[in-house]
């Protein structure tokens, strides 16, 4: 994308995003006050390990549950790396390994639920990247329902912790 393009870009992200966007991105700070202490060095595994280590099996299924409808609309087209071409066959490959996980019935609740957090921490980067245009339709559904993902997420894991 041209310089042009990523300028109107910004503008239309700083005057014109959704209010789920701004919430998405305090639901994450609160998630990265938990997932940042995880020895891991990459930031998807830390995110992952943080809900395996941390959930029981059933509060995971609890949440599983609750967001269901959510996690099946994001994983439609599971979330790209923006930051890689569309062609690129590592575009999608992450979150389709955390999407496969997700949909194994015979993994674990805290594994399944460990995957969706893989997905969404994809969303997170596309998003905190400036990869996400408030005017796409599908850019909106995507953040909008990690945001529902997040709510049930974060007071859940808030409470193992406690």
């Amino acid at each position: 994308m041209n310089a042009a393009l990523r300028a109107q870009l910004a503008y239309r992200i700083r005057v014109a995003s959704p209010a789920d966007w701004a919430e998405f991105s305090q639901l994450w700070i609160a998630f990265n006050a938990i997932y940042g202490g995880e020895p891991d060095a990459r930031e998807r595994s830390r995110v992952m390990s943080c809900v395996r280590r941390n959930f029981s099996e059933s509060a995971a299924l609890r949440v599983l549950r609750s967001i269901r409808g959510s996690v099946d609309r994001i994983l439609e087209v599971p979330p790209g790396n923006m930051q890689l071409d569309r062609d690129d066959p590592s575009f999608r490959a992450a979150t389709q390994r955390c999407a496969a996980l997700y949909r194994n019935r015979g993994e674990t609740s805290k594994n399944r639920l460990a995957a969706v957090g893989g997905v969404i921490y994809q969303v997170r980067c596309n998003l905190i990247h400036g990869d996400k245009d408030p005017d796409d339709a599908r850019d909106r559904m995507l953040v909008s329902e990690s945001v529902a993902v997040l709510r049930s997420l974060m007071p859940a894991l808030e409470g193992q912790l406690a």
